[in-house]
């Protein structure tokens, strides 16, 4: 990569984005991966997607985009996690010449400009004497429900605000040298809570978590419904068992392993209560799912961690 670049700031911006490769990881997304590439493959310098044995839809199309000189496809074999998939990209990347990298769901699109903003957010901080960052993250958007799902819209003057707690995988920007102090993303947490694993380690490593208002990121929230109960409407997601059962097991493990306030467990409590009544009254496999989730629970509780055992492998 250069050292430099032309005073034109288009040029600029090209040598910043350049720095930045995106990691997309997915899993059985067909044709839809083509919106969430196009929307940032012009705003980095390379694409790495990480298949988690998909079906041959999905890997088909994957096939299609592999042609592109910026794009470079990783297949596995099988679902090992998103973690798993996270840590094959940086690894990737780390062989390169990049300084970030940029990390996407399959079911998340970077609004045009959002990966500069990001870039901006990190230099905004070094000019005001901060070296420690670990993580900026973009601003959730959920086109659902058109709403962003933990902040405002940001103004384009406004800085970078710190995250006591998390911010979610998907948009989050890292510098590729964070992994050396504080290694790669937990694989024994397969799915759910990664972000929030790797945030406390950041913190716990003296790095520190921001995210940037103004860096919107179009995201699809779980498939949620609205429902009628008695005289008011709630709102259901309708996560598999299997996503129950790690929802379940990696909360009890994340607050087994890092220090939470007392405001904050009684937080992730009353969450979990909420979400199993609303299982029992929405979920049509109510009792399925509520005994994935007490599986998750048993194993969480038991110290189990990484996929979840098939019955046979239970014997």
């Amino acid at each position: 990569m250069p050292d430099s670049a032309p005073a034109d700031s288009g040029q600029v911006n090209s040598r910043r984005q350049s720095q930045v490769c995106a990691a997309i990881v997915t899993y059985n997304i067909g044709e839809a991966i083509h919106p969430c590439l196009d929307a940032v493959r012009d705003q980095v310098g390379h694409v790495v997607i990480v298949d988690n044995g998909s079906d041959e839809l999905t890997r088909r199309e994957l096939h299609k985009v592999e042609a592109s000189d910026s794009v470079t496809l990783i297949l596995n074999d099988r679902n090992e996690g998103i973690a798993h998939a996270f840590n094959q990209a940086v690894q990737w990347a780390q062989g390169k010449t990049f300084r970030w990298i940029l990390t996407l769901d399959h079911d998340s699109e970077a609004t045009p400009g959002m990966v500069d903003k990001l870039v901006d957010a990190f230099a905004t901080l070094e000019k005001r004497g901060i070296q420690n960052v670990g993580v900026v993250g973009a601003n959730p958007f959920d086109v659902n429900h058109q709403h962003y799902l933990l902040y405002g819209p940001g103004a384009e003057d406004e800085p970078p605000l710190e995250e006591e707690i998390e911010v979610i995988s998907s948009g989050s920007l890292l510098p590729l040298h964070i992994f050396d102090k504080v290694g790669l993303f937990n694989e024994d947490l397969f799915i759910y809570y990664v972000d929030t694993d790797f945030c406390r380690r950041i913190t716990r490593s003296g790095f520190r978590v921001f995210v940037c208002l103004r860096a919107k990121l179009l995201h699809k929230e779980g498939c949620k419904t609205l429902h009628r109960f008695l005289w008011r409407h709630a709102y259901y997601d309708h996560y598999s068992k299997a996503a129950r059962y790690y929802l379940m097991r990696n909360a009890i493990y994340i607050l087994k392993k890092h220090s939470f306030r007392l405001s904050d467990i009684q937080w992730m409590g009353r969450r979990l209560c909420r979400d199993h009544l609303k299982i029992l009254i929405f979920d049509d496999e109510r009792f399925a799912t509520l005994w994935f989730s007490l599986r998750g629970l048993i194993d969480g509780l038991r110290g189990k961690v990484g996929p979840m055992a098939t019955p046979s492998e239970e014997k």
